[in-house]
């Protein structure tokens, strides 16, 4: 009798075992879903057309790079670019290559204003980069700067070159959504991400959109990601 119910106990283990196994190799054939988000508070502009220092704000703190000062940070990464005390990038530079220069810039200079090692930024560049990209920037723990041209609003005249920051995602590659921060600040019927299928996530400037709908409608053509300190 004892020998049958060791027999029995057996083919149970083994059957167990087998479940487990099964659901192993389903779990490793279906990639996971969760959505992965970078922490990285959205914040609205100070000013209209002050969205690119609100972005470039985001990055440097993201990378803990110090504020150079006195004042606001936002008004230091300007003075960096044009050597000028109020607070703007120079008018005729898109608000993609102002963050641009500052992530490739900004962080060794402000080190080396407070007498400390200097750390460089390492970047690449690409006009787009694929939802996989996305996946292993974000995984990486590496926000994605992007540049967006978004059809013209009423009392624009032209479309504007604006930076935005990819600060997760959601889905998988096939179906990804990406999380993005946008400090502009729309009117709530000239919104591009409510226009073409996305939605808020947070009121201070954070979206939800799906991959390509933002290539193809918000128009992304340029690109700065494998962002880290060097």
């Amino acid at each position: 009798m004892a020998r049958l119910q060791n027999n029995s106990l057996g083919y149970g283990l083994k059957q167990a075992l087998l479940a487990g196994a099964t659901l192993a190799v389903l779990a490793w054939a279906q990639p996971a879903r969760a959505e992965s988000l970078l922490d990285i508070a959205p914040t609205p502009e100070l000013a209209p057309g002050q969205a690119w220092a609100t972005v470039a704000e985001m990055m440097m703190v993201y990378y803990d790079v110090p504020n150079t000062g006195p004042g606001e940070m936002q008004c230091s990464l300007a003075f960096f670019l044009t050597g000028a005390q109020n607070c703007y990038k120079a008018p005729e530079e898109s608000e993609f290559s102002a963050v641009s220069r500052v992530v490739k810039g900004y962080s060794q200079f402000a080190h080396e204003s407070f007498g400390e090692i200097p750390v460089a930024m390492r970047w690449e560049e690409a006009k787009t980069i694929t939802p996989q990209d996305i996946v292993q920037e974000i995984k990486f723990e590496r926000p994605v700067l992007v540049q967006i041209e978004p059809a013209p609003n009423e009392g624009e005249t032209k479309a504007e070159k604006r930076a935005v920051l990819i600060v997760g995602f959601d889905g998988g590659p096939e179906n990804l959504q990406l999380i993005i921060n946008d400090p502009k600040v729309y009117q709530p019927t000239q919104n591009p991400y409510l226009e073409f299928g996305g939605r808020i996530r947070d009121n201070s400037g954070q979206y939800q959109i799906g991959y390509a709908d933002f290539l193809s409608f918000l128009k992304w053509s340029a690109t700065l990601y494998k962002i880290k300190p060097d």
